[in-house]
């Protein structure tokens, strides 16, 4: 087994970004009226808007920092995510990125403020952010070393172990002073692998070649939320204090791992 080395961590400027999402669930009876929410946003019009009327929903979606911005409204939650571009997501490292996790937090923080402050955003009784993060290693072993570091109540065999996945929810207490909020911790921590390899056309057949290259990263995906049992709307004017101690919340468990 690996000896728990917690000084092996990484630095948290060596953690990519594989994607951004914030969920806000309105309470059911305030009325959602997504009236011209992107434009508010980003200052110019969707690249691409989608209605649907059956379920209710709109999404809107255009580029964003180094990636894809996608406001996505139904009546029972409203998401925002930031994913990478498909003509930018290939990478040296294999895996599609919108940046590092600490550079592309805060503009992402910004503009989920932005939408927080419209008038017509909704009374919210819950809220949520996730991330899903990468950090490039050299092989499967030494990706399970590396999560060891953070994984201190686990032992992982890195010579004799394949389809490591381990997923823990630590809640804890706000500290943004809000009575009764406890802020559940979701993470979920995993060695990734991408083989590299193409598609060949020939006069009759297309067929796929997988290459001898291949990639791999520790991975690790977020989801931090207020608690599902809380029935009565968040103040407004705390949201964004909620959402902060959300972002660095995140930032902790990149830095510390899996920790009470």
């Amino acid at each position: 087994m690996v000896p728990q080395n917690r000084g092996n961590r990484l630095s948290i400027e060596a953690w990519e970004t594989e994607s951004l999402r914030f969920t806000a669930f309105p309470i059911s009876a305030s009325p959602i009226e997504d009236v011209g929410w992107w434009q508010s946003l980003v200052g110019q019009p969707p690249e691409v808007e989608v209605t649907r009327p059956r379920e209710g929903g709109i999404r809107a979606e255009g580029a964003f920092e180094a990636g894809r911005l996608i406001l996505e409204t139904l009546p029972f939650r409203i998401d925002l995510h930031l994913i990478p571009s498909p003509e930018l997501s290939a990478t040296t490292s294999g895996f599609a990125t919108i940046g590092k996790f600490t550079e592309i937090l805060a503009p992402f923080a910004q503009v989920t403020n932005k939408w927080l402050s419209l008038d017509s955003c909704p009374e919210i009784q819950r809220i949520a952010f996730g991330a899903v993060l990468f950090a490039s290693v050299d092989s499967k072993e030494s990706g399970y070393r590396q999560l060891a570091a953070y994984l201190p109540g686990v032992d992982i065999d890195p010579e004799h172990s394949t389809d490591f996945l381990y997923q823990i929810n630590r809640p804890r207490g706000s500290t943004t002073g809000i009575s009764n909020l406890t802020i559940n911790r979701v993470t979920k921590w995993s060695v990734a692998l991408i083989f590299g390899g193409g598609f060949f056309v020939e006069p009759t057949q297309i067929s796929y070649h997988e290459t001898p290259q291949k990639h791999i990263a520790c991975r690790l995906e977020l989801d931090i939320s207020t608690s599902v049992g809380r029935r009565e709307p968040l103040p407004r004017d705390r949201i964004p204090s909620i959402l902060s101690e959300f972002m660095d919340v995140a930032k902790e468990i990149v830095i510390e791992g899996d920790i009470p």
